[in-house]
Formats: C-alpha cells, structure tokens, sequence
C-alpha cells in the first residue's frame, strides 16, 4: 500500500486484504524478517491473519492478529543468525493470550501487558487468538542511553503497572496517528518512544545503584568489544586496562553472558557470519575467519556451527538471495521486510 509525501509509508498485508491461503502467505512473508510461523488446527475457514504497519523512520510500528488456529512463531538460533537483526521489539498484548517462552523463562500474556524481545536472542511463542500493537526500535538507540538489554529480554510488564498502562497508552496513541503522521515529525515521535521506553524500564533492570552501575560499565565494554573484533589482542587483559578494573570485577559483569571469552568470541562468529553472508565478500571463508581470529577452521567450523545451527558454507550460501535481488532477479517490495532491514542498518 503507497503514501503520499505527506504521511508515512503504510504496508498492509494479510487475510483481511487477500482472503484465503493467499492472505496468509502474504503475511508470513511479512513478518519473515522476525518470525517464523507456524499453524494448526485451522478451522474451515482457514486463519484470520493480518498486518498493519507504518514505517515511522527511527522505528516500525505495527498491530498484528492471529485467530481461527493455533500459531508458534518464534526465533531460533537460525533465525537469530541469518536475519542478523539487532533491533528491540516491545509488544502491547491487546487482546487474546500468548504462551512465551524464553532461553531462560516461560511466562503468559494478558490483554495489556507489555513484553520485551532482543530480537539478537531466542524466542517461541504459542497462542490461538492474539492481538499485538509491535514497536521495533534499534538496539544502538539503547546502547546510546547506556542501557543493558541483556536483563530486559523476555521481561513482561504487568496490566497492573503504570508503566505498563503508559506504554499501552501511547501505542494505542500511535496507531491512530499514524495515518495521519507527517514524516517530518516521524524523528521526533520515534525519539520520544524510545525515552519513554528507556525511562519506565528502569526500575526493571537492577534492584540498587550498584546494578545500574554494572550495567552501565558492561555496556561500555559491549560497544568497545564490538568496535574492536578484528583486533587480536582483545582479550579480558585489554579490558581491565581500558576500563580500570580487576579481572574478578571484569568476569562479575559478563557473567550472565556467559563470561567475557565468551561474548567475545559469540560477537567475533557474528561478524564472521555477516561477512559470509554477504554476497559482495571477496574473500575465501578461511580469510573471512582468519580476520577476526579463528586460525584453525576444523574448531572454527564446530563453533561456528554450534552457534548459528549451520555451516560456514551454508552461511555464505544465504547471500544466494540477497545478490540476486541486488541484481534485479527479484523485486523489492519497499514494505515491511525492508523497512525492517534498513532500520536495522541505521
């Protein structure tokens, strides 16, 4: 669906615009960048599935529906890796249940709870009948305020809260401005969503100063580490260095990461396998590796695969697609799936 110069750029896709097996192709496609979906138990009149969407430049705002079947849609480690998205999702349930289950939780959703996803880490969801109001928002914008997403992923924000009852409130606000947004107001309102996410998370994210504190640091570390890959001596050694702090203190504030080797090599198999998968890399998969430190491909290959659930080989594959769209062997649609994209590559 087009716009004019002076509103937003709309998408809508779905069994509500294309009744049928048709309508609900269309809406797998839409939401492919972010979910993989799956159904069952369809009734005769097959599922009622649908999707509206405004591209609101600094974030994608969408409501969302699922009924007249029973739907998982979710993440997994092949997901999470060849979409590569490093975007934040809130979701305001406004009608039916959601069954989520997280790396480290399990957890219902109600009408008007609000719900955290870090579309880098897993996610499965099981539900018959739901209604979502979706904000996609980058991670850097989080990274910018200093805030640690790592502990907000898979949070759920009661109906009870006030922060819950705000941000529902400004959700439902934004669908209906929407349609009638100019797009030199879309900076401002993006902004302003993020501030007021940032703010009401707050209290969610350490129970005293001193968590606050850690979390800060660690983020720090995180951006330094991410500018930093392709340097061999990255190591925990560095980071005490650049950052004053002991060894001990250093492995406190990466451990729920899994420890700060850990996250280091996890973000260096990131950056390989964005390398890899894109089609307009020269370089041999070995010389990829080698660049960000893996020496020896046979225990580059186990990590590489044990992380992304796939082979080096199938990673440069997944460019396959990409290039032939660069060529022009495939149109791009200018809808969700890019918008979706492009605000991950702002």
């Amino acid at each position: 669906m087009s716009s004019s110069d002076s509103t937003l750029p709309q998408f809508e896709a779905g069994t509500r615009l294309t009744p049928g097996r048709l309508g609900a192709e269309a809406y797998a496609e839409a939401i492919a960048p972010v979910f993989d979906t799956r159904l069952r138990d369809a009734g005769e009149q097959g599922p009622d599935l649908w999707i509206e969407s405004f591209n609101i430049g600094s974030m994608v705002l969408g409501e969302a529906h699922m009924s007249q079947a029973t739907f998982t849609y979710g993440r997994d480690a092949r997901k999470v890796a060849a979409t590569g998205l490093e975007l934040v999702l809130v979701q305001v349930i406004v009608g039916g249940v959601d069954h989520r289950r997280t790396d480290s939780d399990e957890m219902i959703a109600r009408p008007g709870d609000v719900c955290l996803l870090d579309l880098t880490r897993t996610f499965e969801s099981n539900t018959a009948d739901c209604t979502n109001i979706n904000l996609a928002l980058p991670r850097d914008a989080f990274d910018a305020r200093d805030i640690d997403l790592d502990p907000l992923h898979g949070l759920v924000l009661r109906r009870e809260s006030a922060g819950a009852q705000l941000l529902r409130a400004h959700a439902e606000s934004l669908m209906r401005l929407a349609p009638n947004l100019h797009p030199d107001e879309a900076y401002g309102v993006g902004r302003a969503t993020t501030d007021l996410l940032a703010g009401l998370t707050l209290g969610h994210r350490g129970e005293a100063a001193t968590r606050a504190a850690a979390e800060t640091q660690r983020a720090r570390m995180r951006r330094f580490i991410d500018a930093n890959l392709h340097d061999p001596a990255l190591d925990a050694e560095l980071l005490c260095r650049k950052f004053g702090v002991s060894r001990a203190s250093l492995y406190r504030l990466f451990a729920p990461l899994g420890g700060v080797s850990e996250h280091i090599r996890n973000r260096r198999l990131r950056r390989v396998f964005d390398a890899l998968s894109d089609p307009g890399q020269p370089l041999a998969m070995a010389q990829v590796a080698e660049r960000y430190g893996f020496t020896v491909w046979s225990s580059f290959s186990r990590a590489f695969k044990a992380r992304f659930d796939m082979t080096p080989g199938e990673a440069r594959s997944l460019g396959g697609a990409a290039a032939a769209r660069a060529n022009g062997l495939q149109p791009a649609s200018g809808a969700l799936p890019d918008w979706l994209r492009a605000l991950d590559a702002a």
